[in-house]
């Protein structure tokens, strides 16, 4: 009983931690099969795995889902597809995905993030992949999969890190991989194509998140603390402004009332003249 408890609480906590998936796209070769929109990156898996057959399997039953952030070119089309995910307790420790998951890497046209593992989205990619969790057999596996793109179509290969030795193989694997699949595209003029499906933990992303944010919040009140009474620039820019037109506008005053006191009287005014006229009248 205490097992199976055990079990249930390892299960809950683990689906805790992987909460997230974030897919990076890259492209090889000739390029400009995918094209960015100025939609969110969040999507399903439904999502996903609905850009993965508009990319390799186009039909009209292959319909993507709309408000995606990729989309494939009408026009050009990729030779060959390759979804590549990667899961498990050590996968933060993977320089390279975690570099390509990221901005700025080279090479990657976007990205798509979902709630969730990257399980799903592996599993709706393909029916028949087997996730590969032995050390020694991930990189013969990737670099079978590199050699079926010049096969054309679609290939799905799934990877569970148990460890950081483990995690440490995949990533070395994984870029020998893409350097690999880059050269072959260029080589044979073709147009290469890699989803690159990652867990990224969100509960090590929350408790950064908390972390940084108590430390911000530390040091704010040390900053107000230590320098209680002076004002920031915003504050002595609006008194200045406020000062400024304050006494512009009493000196406005002055000079209007003192110029209207000081106003002459002309004689033949109707106030004047006239009426002293009509009353000799």
């Amino acid at each position: 009983m205490k097992s199976i408890l055990s079990l249930g609480i390892a299960a809950i906590t683990v689906a805790a931690v992987s909460a997230e998936t974030t897919i990076a796209v890259l492209e090889f070769g000739k390029g400009g099969s995918v094209r960015r929109t100025s939609a969110n990156d969040e999507s399903t898996p439904a999502g996903v795995a609905s850009f993965f057959n508009a990319m390799h399997r186009p039909s009209k039953s292959h319909q993507q889902h709309a408000g995606m952030s990729l989309v494939p070119d009408i026009f050009n089309r990729a030779d060959a597809g390759i979804v590549v995910g990667f899961s498990g307790v050590g996968v933060e420790s993977m320089s390279t995905a975690m570099k390509l998951i990221g901005e700025g890497a080279a090479d990657v046209v976007g990205h798509l993030s979902i709630t969730g593992s990257g399980t799903d989205v592996i599993k709706r990619a393909s029916k028949d992949v087997e996730a590969v969790a032995e050390k020694d057999e991930i990189g013969r596996r990737l670099h079978a999969t590199a050699e079926k793109a010049l096969e054309g179509g679609m290939h799905v290969v799934s990877i569970t890190v148990t460890d950081e030795s483990a995690a440490a193989e995949a990533d070395e694997q994984l870029e020998r991989m893409l350097r690999t699949l880059k050269a072959k595209a260029a080589q044979n003029d073709m147009t290469f194509i890699v989803h690159l499906v990652v867990d990224t933990p969100s509960y090590r992303r929350r408790l950064e998140d908390v972390n940084n944010n108590q430390q911000d919040d530390a040091v704010n009140q040390a900053a107000s603390s230590s320098y209680y009474g002076q004002k920031t620039m915003v504050e002595i820019q609006n008194f200045n402004v406020i000062a400024w037109t304050a006494v512009g506008l009493v000196v406005l005053v002055f000079f209007v009332m003192s110029n209207f006191i000081a106003m002459p009287l002309m004689p033949d005014t109707l106030l004047h003249g006239e009426a002293a006229k009509i009353g000799t009248d």
